[in-house]
């Protein structure tokens, strides 16, 4: 962990972030952020806005939602042009709920950012899944099968709409046990969240082939956002040391947000669906990510878990 984590803080150093060189003007799209009202979401949620779009932001209730709104006031924001509404991804039945009132709104979906994340202690959501699992993945897999056809109907073979899923370079970590999902036989906070992120990167390879042989105009595509210059790596003992040389070389929110914006904005990126991007460009994640074998079991898995039979009707 510490290895890894050292070789991101150097290739950070060593790299500069590469935003779009010409403003993107998509006025009257929709948007969909989920976790939207702080870091990395909020600045991802900041421009998009800023670009014309109209924002729909999934986050809780409560002190989530006021910083949220704060924050689109603090950014002088149009008032129409952000969003709220209530969304738990660690509840299923909360995903299914925020993913129906979107629906319910009848507006195509140009654009799904599945933003939200966490990497915490041990425990078990409502619906009996590990969280980092529940909240960093199967809540995104969930959601993106409920607005699948307002991504469809938004699509045009000239514009595709685009899915982002904002993932990690702890893939690199190369701890993925298919057989144990929910970490019930071994668990730790940062080899649960690094292989929750996997699971994003084979989820985007998996859902581009579907989509590429259903002939439908919807782009996919997994991010690292980089190290970013955040309190939340503090807390644990394993980073402590690399999270004050990360204060110095870390990238801020801003930047990180940069990143995901290019994935889904950038016109050099419409062809390159289905791939995994660090600093906006094409890498290959480790091998076992990119195993055949292990992209196919997770989706099953997946789609067991959520009682899916046919993933967003395709």
């Amino acid at each position: 962990m510490l290895i890894l984590g050292s070789c991101s803080l150097i290739s950070e150093m060593c790299c500069f972030v590469q935003p779009i060189k010409s403003p993107i003007n998509r006025e009257k799209e929709y948007v969909v952020v989920t976790g939207g009202n702080r870091g990395i979401g909020w600045s991802t949620v900041k421009a998009l806005a800023e670009s014309g779009m109209k924002v729909i932001v999934g986050c809780r209730d409560g002190p989530s939602r006021d910083l949220l709104y704060q924050s689109v006031k603090q950014a002088e924001l149009p008032t129409e042009s952000v969003e709220w509404i209530n969304l738990d991804m660690s509840s299923m039945e909360s995903v299914g709920a925020f993913g129906q009132a979107i629906l319910d709104k009848n507006v195509p979906i140009s654009l799904l950012i599945n933003n939200a994340g966490t990497m915490a202690s041990y425990t078990l959501t409502k619906d009996g899944f590990e969280s980092a699992f529940a909240i960093n993945y199967l809540g995104h897999f969930l959601l993106t099968h409920l607005l699948m056809p307002r991504l469809i109907a938004a699509g045009t073979n000239d514009k595709a709409a685009r899915i982002v899923n904002v993932s990690s370079s702890g893939q690199a970590l190369g701890f993925f046990q298919i057989n144990d999902l929910q970490g019930e036989s071994y668990y730790n906070k940062f080899a649960a969240y690094c292989q929750s992120k996997a699971a994003q990167i084979m989820f985007t390879k998996v859902l581009h082939e579907l989509l590429t042989s259903k002939n439908k105009p919807v782009k996919v595509y997994a991010v690292h956002p980089g190290v970013i210059k955040t309190n939340v790596w503090s807390k644990y003992w394993f980073t402590h040391f690399t999270s004050i040389f990360s204060g110095f070389v870390g990238k801020t929110e801003a930047q990180g947000a940069q990143r995901v914006v290019y994935a889904a904005l950038s016109p050099k990126a419409e062809d390159l669906s289905g791939n995994f991007f660090e600093n906006s460009k094409v890498v290959q994640p480790i091998a076992l990510v990119r195993n055949r074998d292990m992209q196919t079991q997770l989706w099953e898995k997946s789609c067991q878990l959520l009682d899916i039979s046919q993933f967003g009707g395709l």
